[in-house]
C-alpha cells in the first residue's frame, strides 16, 4: 500500500495531466529530423517516425494538413516539421501532430517537381522514340492559351505573316493561379477527343504562354497537365516563354519551342521562303530540262549521220543479196548431195540384185515352198497330199505330192 500522506493518480488523470503540461508548453514547435516508415491511411491520415542521432518521434500527419503538401515524403527524406507536441493517452505516448512540413535543404516545390520527373520518367513520358514529328504543312492547328495574353497575339501574328492558308482554332484557358492546370488539361482531353472523333481535324496543338517566374509556369509543372499531353491524339508543342526553366509540359510535348513566337516558326513554312525555294527549283528544272533536251538532239544528230540512217536501203540491199547468194549455195548443196546418195542407192541396188536368188531362178532353177511358205530342202519334209508351190523365173506352179523318194 502507497503512503496515505500521497496522492494515487490514475492512469487516465496522469494521462490527462501530462497531455495538459505538454499542450500549454508546446503549442508550435518546429523540429527537423529525417522520416522513417511512412504511411498513409486509407483515411488519408499520415503517420511516420522522425529520428535524429540518438532519439525517435512519433508525428501523426492528419488529412485536413497534408492536403496542402507540394511534395510527396518519402523514408529517408529530411525535413522541418511544424505542430503541437502532445500525448496521446490511448496508446501511452508522446507525438507531433504535424501541420507542416518542409523538406530541409531544397523547397518543397523544388522536391516535388524532382520527384514528378522521377514518376514521369520511369513511365516513359520522356522517351524520344515517342516524339511525334511536326507535321511538313499544317491545314489545321488549336491554340491552348490565354485570350487576353500577348502571347496569343503573337502567335497569330506570325501566322499571318508566315502562312495564312493554316486554320487556328483557340481554345482559351487560364494558364497561371490554382485553376490553370485543370483548364490546360481539360483542353487538351478536349480537343483530342474531337480529333479522334473526326468532329474537328487537327495537325498539332499549341499549350503554352508569355513568359513570367517559375511560380507564374507552375501551372506547366502540373502531373495531370503531364497526363493530356502524353496522351494527345495529334503532336503536341509545348510553348512556355522561359528559356531557363525547362517545364514538365516541355519534357513530355513532341517539340519544345523557347517561346510562343519560335513555335510558330517550328510549326509553320515561310510562304516567302517556300516561294523562293520554289522558284530556285523550278530555274533547275528549268536548266536540267534544257541540258537534257540539248544532249539528247546531239545524240539524236549523231546517231542521224550514221550510214543506216543516211542509206537505209543499203543495209537491205546487202543483206538480200547475201541471201541470194546463200540461197544458190544451198541449192547446189543440195542437188550435190542428192546425186551422191542416188549414185549409193544405185550401187546397194545392184549388189542386192546380185544377191537375189530370183538371177538363180534365170538360169533354169526354181524355188519349192509349202503353201505355209516354209522351203523345201529335202522331199522327208512334205508328204503325199501335201500341196507344194514352185517359183520358177516366170510365173509358179502349185502341186500336189504324189509320192517323195
Amino acid at each position: 500500500m502507497p503512503p496515505s500522506n500521497v496522492t494515487v493518480w490514475s492512469i487516465s488523470q496522469l494521462a490527462e495531466q501530462v497531455k495538459t503540461l505538454l499542450d500549454e508548453c508546446f503549442v508550435d514547435v518546429w523540429v527537423v529530423g529525417e522520416i522513417t516508415e511512412y504511411k498513409k491511411h486509407v483515411s488519408g491520415h499520415h503517420y511516420f517516425t522522425l529520428r535524429d542521432a540518438n532519439s525517435l518521434l512519433s508525428c501523426a500527419f492528419f488529412r485536413g494538413s497534408n492536403m496542402r503538401l507540394k511534395f510527396d515524403p518519402k523514408t529517408g527524406i529530411e525535413v522541418f516539421a511544424r505542430g503541437r507536441f502532445s500525448f496521446y493517452p490511448q496508446q501511452g505516448k508522446a507525438q507531433l501532430y504535424v501541420e507542416e512540413l518542409q523538406p530541409k535543404g531544397e523547397g518543397a516545390a523544388d522536391l516535388a517537381l524532382k520527384q514528378l520527373k522521377e514518376k514521369l520518367l520511369l513511365k516513359g513520358y520522356f522517351h524520344p522514340a515517342r516524339k511525334r514529328p511536326l507535321p511538313r504543312f499544317p491545314r489545321r492547328i488549336a491554340i491552348v492559351t490565354s485570350a487576353t495574353g500577348a502571347a496569343v497575339r503573337d502567335m497569330l501574328q506570325i501566322l499571318a505573316n508566315r502562312w495564312p492558308a493554316v486554320e487556328v482554332v483557340i481554345h482559351p484557358c487560364r494558364v497561371q493561379g490554382a485553376t490553370a492546370p485543370q483548364e490546360i488539361a481539360a483542353a487538351v482531353k478536349l480537343l483530342s477527343r474531337l480529333h479522334e472523333q473526326k468532329r474537328l481535324t487537327l495537325d498539332a496543338i499549341v499549350i503554352g504562354r508569355g513568359g513570367g517566374s517559375s511560380d507564374d509556369l507552375a501551372a506547366f509543372n502540373a502531373e495531370l497537365v503531364a497526363d493530356a499531353v502524353f496522351l494527345a491524339a495529334v503532336p503536341v508543342i509545348s510553348a512556355v516563354g522561359h528559356e531557363t526553366d525547362v517545364s514538365i509540359a516541355d519534357l513530355v510535348a513532341d517539340y519544345r519551342a523557347l517561346t510562343p513566337s519560335q513555335a510558330m516558326t517550328a510549326l509553320c513554312p515561310d510562304r516567302e521562303e517556300l516561294q523562293k525555294e520554289l522558284e530556285d527549283l523550278a530555274t533547275r528544272l528549268k536548266f536540267a530540262l534544257t541540258n537534257r533536251l540539248t544532249m539528247t538532239r546531239d545524240r539524236l544528230d549523231r546517231i542521224a549521220d550514221r550510214p543506216a540512217f543516211r542509206r537505209p536501203l543499203d543495209r537491205v540491199q546487202n543483206l538480200g543479196q547475201t541471201l541470194d547468194i546463200m540461197t544458190e549455195r544451198l541449192e547446189r548443196a543440195a542437188r550435190q548431195r542428192l546425186e551422191r546418195h542416188q549414185r549409193e542407192l544405185a550401187a546397194v541396188a545392184a549388189r542386192l540384185e546380185s544377191l537375189s536368188p530370183l538371177n538363180i531362178l534365170q538360169r533354169g532353177y526354181s524355188l519349192t515352198r509349202t503353201v505355209e511358205g516354209k522351203v523345201v530342202r529335202e522331199a522327208e519334209s512334205v508328204l503325199p497330199g501335201d500341196r507344194i508351190v514352185t517359183r520358177l523365173a516366170a510365173g509358179e506352179i502349185i502341186s500336189i505330192v504324189v509320192e517323195d523318194r
